[in-house]
């Protein structure tokens, strides 16, 4: 990693304040990025959660849709991806060190964003959508989480993804072993969107990867699985979407959840006739979802 990766500091470009920082947890440097409004106090804040093999800049565009309306954002780098994953010394590359681990950040990152009096939310997608409902379900208990949004939850994998059940039962031996070893995610730009400039940033993008570490893999297939079952469980309100064709996490998980959840629970699910796992890059559908996304934040920020 350079110099210029290292650095940090604090912009003003449009009425939204950024800050990038270096925050250290339990013995791991995050990289994190703030986004509010320079122009009024939060309303609500949020803590941002990216999914496998990618980095929290790729969510500059919703985070400063939701700086503008006052709600400020807080992002951060998965151990072992983005910024985070390529700092020296920091963890191998594509391992995120199990799910209780990425919920422990989260918290760390939620004090750091949080304000007095003002509600806190989370958004997340793909691993980062399965990493929200994770966290909520089993530490929620006090309600400082108000609402969940998670796109394209990685609840189950796509199907065509999805290895044999003996392969699978394999996997989480080695896992337990070796948890470090690499293994392809099989998920290319082609399944990610449509939008063909985005598709070029992603292949130009070095902090994007192609790989993960089995410990990280392992704890998607088992947790994702996990949470689906505990539906009944869930009492945060959330906003769920998917695409109906997305080949790289499967809608029928997010549909079983969603049919899981409390009769009388404040929730909502969105299927979206896309064939694109990351719906916020489609241009006919990403700037009217995103927007979604804000309205359901603020009409639950009273």
């Amino acid at each position: 990693m350079t110099e210029a990766d290292n650095a940090c500091g604090k912009t003003v470009v449009d009425g939204i304040e950024e800050e990038t920082e270096w925050i250290e947890h339990e013995g791991r440097h995050l990289y994190t990025h703030l986004y509010r409004s320079a122009e009024q106090p939060p309303r609500a804040t949020l803590t941002l959660v990216h999914g496998m093999g990618e980095h929290i800049e790729r969510y500059s565009g919703i985070a400063r849709t939701f700086a503008r309306a006052g709600i400020q954002c807080m992002g951060f780098d998965q151990r072992g991806f983005g910024k985070t994953g390529r700092r020296k010394n920091n963890g191998r590359l594509g391992d995120n060190e199990g799910l209780e681990a990425v919920c422990r950040d989260i918290s760390f990152i939620n004090n750091r964003v949080m304000e007095a009096d003002k509600p806190h939310f989370l958004f997340g997608h793909s691993m980062g959508g399965l990493n929200v409902l994770n966290y909520t379900l089993h530490h929620n208990q006090d309600k400082h989480v108000r609402g969940v949004i998670a796109s394209a939850p990685a609840l189950l994998p796509g199907p065509s993804l999805l290895p044999p059940r003996f392969v699978v039962s394999l996997l989480h031996q080695v896992a337990r072993l070796i948890p470090s070893v690499q293994k392809s995610t099989g998920i290319g730009p082609e399944m990610l969107t449509s939008n063909l400039s985005e598709r070029e940033r992603i292949q130009a993008d070095v902090l994007i990867i192609g790989h993960c570490a089995l410990r990280t893999l392992s704890s998607v297939l088992s947790q994702g699985p996990q949470v689906i079952a505990a539906g009944a469980e869930f009492q945060t309100p959330v906003f769920l979407t998917h695409a109906r064709g997305d080949k790289a996490t499967y809608y029928q998980g997010t549909a079983s959840f969603f049919a899981n959840l409390p009769e009388s629970l404040d929730k909502q699910y969105k299927e979206v006739e896309c064939d694109f796992h990351e719906m916020h890059f489609e241009e006919d559908i990403g700037p009217s979802l995103i927007e979604e996304y804000k309205q359901w934040i603020i009409d639950h920020i009273q």
